[in-house]
């Protein structure tokens, strides 16, 4: 059957709640969309105040019956990163916990400053090759819109928040640098199954998309927006609806909700994928690939079953608790205001595992 808002049967591939209410619109969301299943992300490792986001993402996914997956994320000092041998223990335990997989956020390039190494250091070769081991799959965010490091050309609304998001102030590594060191993970650790999202930045350059594609089989994009992405697209029209065609089954649908917004971007999201129609979304200048048949098929609903083809895994509700009540000691040795901030999260992600 279609859903409410998409031509053809959708999952949703990426899609975060970093409170209790937010999971709770969450679960709405998938119902009113009517996804076939989807993938909740967390963001435990954005800020220290989102540790219990695992938890959370966790409930979600309880709650869904069986339509819900859950990717876990890192957990890191303030400052700095943990040790391979700590690193590895909490991707065993994620697994053991029953998550489908993990989530990283250490190539955005204010994490990637605040952890202080090149996202291929060997600290993280420990954990890659469990995860290819086990064949546990990755969603890693990997850089942000070349724009960001030019204020002149950066968005209203990203300027409207500051040096959050302006990384050309010399204390980032550049755009180039850290694509590189993602690319290097590719090349270590060849059988990871990786997703790198908002078609990892790389819109500006048909060429440079299409080598990584055909030199990394385990590679995947989605398609959750930054915008300025299918702003490239219309720039190229043609060549880039040709490459959606034949790269069709590597490219995954997302939508990067839950947020203020959700039903404008999937409504945006659509006009994308099924339309030829040039619109305006949050200050691009888009144009609708008009995609149909099978490569729709595959970028809604086939890669996913593709990418998590099996039923999602058997969560220990025990072990969850357990586990969140062992965060408490690492909350408090934050500085006092972020101290306290995380710890009330866990509360709540702990709470919302209660009321299951």
């Amino acid at each position: 059957m279609s859903s409410t808002y998409y031509k053809y049967p959708a999952s949703d591939v990426h899609i975060h709640a970093v409170t209790r209410a937010f999971a709770d619109e969450t679960l709405n969301m998938v119902q009113e969309l009517g996804y076939e299943k989807f993938l909740m992300l967390s963001a435990a490792s954005a800020l220290p105040e989102f540790m219990g986001n695992n938890l959370l993402c966790a409930s979600v996914k309880l709650k869904s019956r069986g339509k819900g997956y859950a990717f876990a994320a890192l957990h890191y000092p303030e400052t700095g990163t943990e040790s391979p041998e700590a690193l590895l223990a909490q991707a065993a335990l994620y697994h053991e916990l029953g998550f489908d997989g993990i989530k990283m956020m250490d190539g955005k390039p204010n994490i990637r400053l605040r952890i202080g190494v090149p996202l291929d250091d060997p600290v993280f070769d420990p954990l890659f090759s469990f995860m290819e081991s086990m064949d546990f799959p990755l969603l890693y965010h990997v850089n942000d819109p070349i724009e960001f490091w030019t204020w002149e050309l950066m968005p209203q609304w990203a300027k409207s928040r500051g040096n959050d998001v302006f990384y050309g102030d010399g204390r980032y590594p550049s755009k180039q640098q850290i694509e590189d060191e993602a690319v290097s993970i590719l090349k270590k650790h060849p059988k990871l199954r990786v997703i790198f999202p908002h078609f990892f930045f790389t819109a500006t350059s048909l060429e440079r998309t299409k080598e990584l594609f055909d030199t990394y089989p385990n590679l995947n994009y989605d398609i959750t927006p930054g915008w300025e992405m299918f702003e490239s697209f219309a720039g190229d029209y043609d060549l880039w609806r040709q490459f959606f065609i034949a790269y069709s089954t590597r490219i995954l649908f997302g939508t990067d909700t839950i947020s203020d917004h959700w039903r404008e971007t999937v409504h945006a999201l659509r006009r994308v994928l099924e339309t030829g129609e040039p619109f305006t979304a949050f200050e691009e200048n888009c144009r609708g690939l008009n995609l149909e048949g099978m490569p729709l098929r595959n970028i809604y609903q086939n890669n996913f079953d593709r990418y998590l083809p099996v039923p999602p895994r058997k969560m220990n509700l025990a072990g969850l608790k357990a586990y969140g009540q062992s965060l408490y000691p690492r909350a408090a040795t934050l500085k006092t205001d972020r101290a306290e901030k995380a710890a009330a999260n866990i509360a709540e992600a702990l709470a919302a595992l209660e009321a299951l």
